[in-house]
């Protein structure tokens, strides 16, 4: 027979137990994954550790595109003096080490939304401002310039991604498509959006995941709805864009809510928070999850 002691003190285990159950499902007990975050409202690029804590810093003037490379170096685009009604801006993308030396800086004007290190060592350049992607060396010459369908100015792209066939996938936010070019610049296919769409990842199966302002969708290479997740799936969240979204080995996805209440979060494919960022960060759109090594974004 239990003495009143062991009763209280098994009562207080099972309630213990189920709080840490329904914390767990609401994404709040596990630790913080570290990130690498754009947080263009600090004007700076962050590095978060798993305590959530800041652990590397470096400024950068509007900055919507952020990646930790295999040599630990740190490239985003930036944008100074920025003015969204206007084009002619000093931008550019740059690379830094962990002890912060510049060892890439290509420069140019209007705005930049998005970069990325091809697999050649090349850096793909996406300006809205020119209605371009630009290729370049590492010595920062040119090499190859894709004219996008939609028309050039703020809203002419957000992030663009190379491909390993060679192609490239643009998010044309303002035509609501999203567009993928050949080596060429010729173009190979056409997505239309119910939204405007922030981002574009091509999994390995060939379907490819989108991101937006109200929604995320995952297109088969039909261009057929195999799976979406909307604003009003996950209302305690207070989405405002589904911005920067990086599709993690298992298929969850680790999203990016730009200016919306709860920032960060990452979510399975049956639409439960695996976890939530519960301190309130500078407003961004560009993430990367630095405790994975193969994740696409």
């Amino acid at each position: 027979m239990k003495t009143p002691f062991f009763a209280c003190l098994l009562a207080l285990c099972a309630t213990q137990l189920t709080n840490a159950a329904a914390k767990a499902a609401e994404g709040e007990l596990h630790e913080s994954p570290p990130f690498l975050y754009a947080a263009e409202g600090s004007k700076k690029i962050l590095s978060y550790d798993r305590a959530g804590k800041i652990a590397w810093e470096y400024p950068a003037g509007m900055s919507r595109d952020v990646w930790r490379l295999p040599n630990g170096n740190v490239l985003f685009c930036y944008n100074d003096n920025y003015d969204s009604g206007t084009n002619e801006n000093p931008s550019g993308v740059m690379e830094v080490t962990s002890d912060k030396k510049i060892v890439f800086h290509f420069q140019t004007t209007g705005q930049v939304w998005s970069c990325q290190r091809l697999t050649d060592g090349n850096t793909l350049v996406g300006n809205a401002s020119q209605g371009r992607l630009l290729v370049v060396d590492p010595s920062g010459a040119v090499v190859k310039t894709i004219r996008l369908r939609n028309q050039p100015g703020h809203s002419c792209l957000r992030y663009a991604r190379g491909l390993p066939n060679g192609n490239f996938i643009v998010a044309e936010e303002s035509s609501n498509t999203v567009r993928e070019y050949d080596a060429q610049g010729a173009l190979v296919r056409e997505i239309p959006t119910q939204f405007p769409p922030f981002a574009a990842v091509r999994l390995a199966n060939g379907n490819t995941v989108i991101s937006g302002k109200s929604g995320i969708v995952e297109v088969d290479p039909a261009g057929k709805d195999v799976w979406h997740l909307n604003a009003m799936d996950l209302p305690e969240l207070g989405i405002r864009w589904f911005a920067g979204v990086q599709v993690l080995p298992g298929g969850n996805l680790f999203i990016c809510n730009a200016g919306g209440k709860v920032q960060l979060f990452e979510v399975n494919r049956e639409k439960h928070i695996v976890w939530k960022c519960m301190d309130p960060l500078p407003l961004g759109h560009g993430v990367q999850r630095l405790d994975v090594t193969e994740a696409n974004r």
